[in-house]
């Protein structure tokens, strides 16, 4: 079972195991030419290794806490067991780590000097990096603002028995240093790349990490990341919280270096991050699954609950567009890679998957990464790394402007359904006959992807046939749809596609069924975020134009014959509804109605 990944303040029926809360008190520069680096550094200051300390999870005392937070997670209500700990010295950046592969999901939050307490902060799991199984898993490195004391709430451990003392927890303080006032000297063939405080500038202490970088022929895409935890840092923390980053990655999880290429911290700044030449592609550890030929930039902090500042988004596509050129793929623009496997990602070794040449963690992903609010500056951020690299191409390296002040509207948010804005597919073709033919491939973990799978081991691609005016493959069902991933949705959660199954249970019955996969996300032909998750006997889908709707029975059934989002149809603006006896489902193109007494079907496009 996956475990649940939100807190929320009320009380839903649990369906997930209990949690325990745990208290955890604190005892190069280079050139645009990639034919050779330059490392000729910055501003520097004097290396800095990190403080980090380790502690058991079973070596606390059992005290009981009272946070509501709390109170509402795994079976009852009420005071829930706690652990502490001691440090005598302050950190900032706390883990847990593991040996084996768990299913966990970890809130932890830290007490500040006057005795209140920070929000509880996500430490998801680590959904990339290394393969190795001798090498440590672990959660995120999450900020959580100096302290001395911490608490954390898990699930998928007994931290009253013996399993406890398979898990550490990890302290980390990076310290603070003052931002130099230069970042990495620029030659003539860097002009138009931004200002990027390099590793010596950061403190990188060098011994920490391997001799030598792996590097690959080419960059084909650039993967924008956050590191979530706590936003609440100042300019003088952000070289501390790079310096924790890259010993908790280089060190306790045997990465080598930092796994990401470049940060950039609220204010703007831009860091250079893992060794080898900004330039130069280097394989990384930030998107397992598809770390070969890809170039990580990350933002510092958790954009699934705030917006992203400007400067940050307008650093971010300055640094992806100077990098885009570096590599020469267009920064508006789409390739098919291939997945390289691994237990990192959704997608199978070997499939092909179209993904824009900058796209988000969660596109390849079982994350929310970079949240919902930065993924919804993806856009803002391909724009303006569009605009740099024009400029670069044309001579004058000028810099993009500032990203616009209104904010995107944060993805997914469900609103209500839409009026149709994207054409229909041509009537006479079906975009999963079409793809089963290798004409294109299927875009990043769609639907219609799922679909050709299903349908070309069932052997019903040719089993085409139409409805009214629609072409639909014969016999394809939602339930043989095959989730890549063995973990399911969590249920318990205060996200929409939860929601929504809550609801339809409270007036279908159990309609939908149990869940039997995660929230899996993908970007749409057109662009356009769908988040999906499906169930024994149909599906909930959402998206911000048409909001989150679920689809169950013939009808859901019609809907995937037809090719998904990517059929005449496009996306279900409503439920499944019953008008004059019909059961009915809207969709931006059309509608779908069907007659429980006669089993009657009918699809009409308009």
């Amino acid at each position: 079972m996956q475990q649940r990944r939100r807190l929320i303040s009320r009380t839903p029926k649990p369906v997930t195991a209990a949690i325990m809360a745990i208290t955890l008190v604190g005892a190069a520069a280079v050139g645009v030419s990639t034919n050779s680096v330059l490392f000729t550094q910055g501003d520097a200051i004097a290396p800095i290794n990190p403080e980090l300390t380790t502690s058991s999870l079973a070596d606390g005392n059992n005290v009981l806490v009272t946070d509501p937070a709390i109170a509402t997670q795994g079976e009852g209500e009420g005071p829930k067991t706690v652990k502490e700990f001691h440090r005598e010295q302050p950190f900032s950046q706390f883990a847990l780590t593991w040996n084996g592969e768990r299913d966990i999901a970890a809130f932890v939050r830290g007490q500040r000097p006057d005795g209140t307490w920070t929000e509880w902060f996500d430490t998801e799991p680590l959904d990339y990096g290394s393969d190795n199984p001798n090498h440590k898993k672990g959660t995120d490195l999450i900020y959580i603002e100096p302290t001395t004391t911490v608490q954390v709430s898990i699930s998928g451990v007994d931290v009253l028995g013996p399993d406890a003392a398979n898990l550490d927890a990890v302290f980390i303080d990076g310290g603070t240093s003052d931002l130099p006032e230069n970042g990495i000297n620029l030659t003539a063939d860097s002009d138009g790349m931004p200002r990027v405080i390099s590793r010596a500038g950061w403190g990188a202490d060098e011994s920490l990490r391997c001799s030598r970088p792996e590097y690959e022929d080419s960059t084909a895409a650039i993967v924008i990341h956050h590191t979530a935890g706590s936003n609440n840092y100042s300019q003088k923390e952000s070289p501390g919280i790079m310096r924790g980053i890259y010993k908790y990655h280089a060190q306790t999880l045997g990465w080598c270096d930092i796994g990401y290429h470049a940060l950039a911290d609220k204010y703007g700044n831009l860091f250079e991050g893992r060794y080898g030449g900004l330039n130069k592609s280097i394989v990384g550890a930030h998107a397992g699954g598809f770390n070969s030929n890809t170039w990580a930039i990350s933002m510092m902090g958790n954009y699934d609950v705030v917006q992203p500042p400007q400067a940050m988004i307008k650093s971010v596509g300055e640094l992806a567009g100077w990098r885009a050129k570096v590599a020469g793929i267009d920064p508006k623009g789409s390739d098919t890679h291939y997945s390289e496997g691994s237990s990192y990602t959704f997608y199978p070794y070997g499939q092909a998957v179209l993904l824009p040449n900058i796209f988000a963690h969660r596109d390849v992903g079982n994350t929310a990464c970079p949240g919902r609010y930065g993924y919804a500056q993806m856009d803002n951020i391909r724009n303006i790394a569009k605009q740099k690299y024009d400029s670069i191409r044309s001579g004058s390296g000028a810099t993009a402007p500032a990203a616009p002040s209104t904010p995107s509207k944060p993805a997914p948010a469900p609103a209500a359904p839409a009026a149709p804005s994207a054409p229909a597919a041509p009537a006479g073709t079906n975009p999963i006959g079409l793809l089963s033919q290798g004409s294109t491939p299927a875009n990043a973990g769609s639907l219609v992807g799922l679909a050709v799978a299903a349908a070309t081991s069932l052997g019903l691609i040719g089993n085409l046939n139409n409805i009214g005016d629609v072409p639909v493959i014969g016999g394809l069902k939602l339930s043989q749809l095959q989730p890549i991933i063995g973990k399911i949705v969590e249920l318990l959660g205060n996200n929409d596609i939860s929601r929504v199954w809550r609801d339809v249970n409270s007036f279908a019955g159990a309609a939908l069924g149990n869940a039997r996969s995660p929230i899996a996300h993908y970007a749409s032909a057109t662009g356009t975020p769908i988040d999906y998750a499906l169930f024994d006997n149909g599906i909930v889908i959402s998206n911000p134009e048409t909001g989150t709707n679920a689809l169950w029975g013939t009808i859901g059934d019609l809907w995937a014959q037809q090719g998904f989002e990517a059929g005449p149809l496009g996306l279900p603006t409503s439920s499944v509804f019953e008008v004059d006896g019909l059961q009915r489902v809207n969709f931006q193109h059309g509608y779908i109605t069907f007659n429980p007494t006669t089993s009657a079907v009918d699809i009409q496009v308009q």
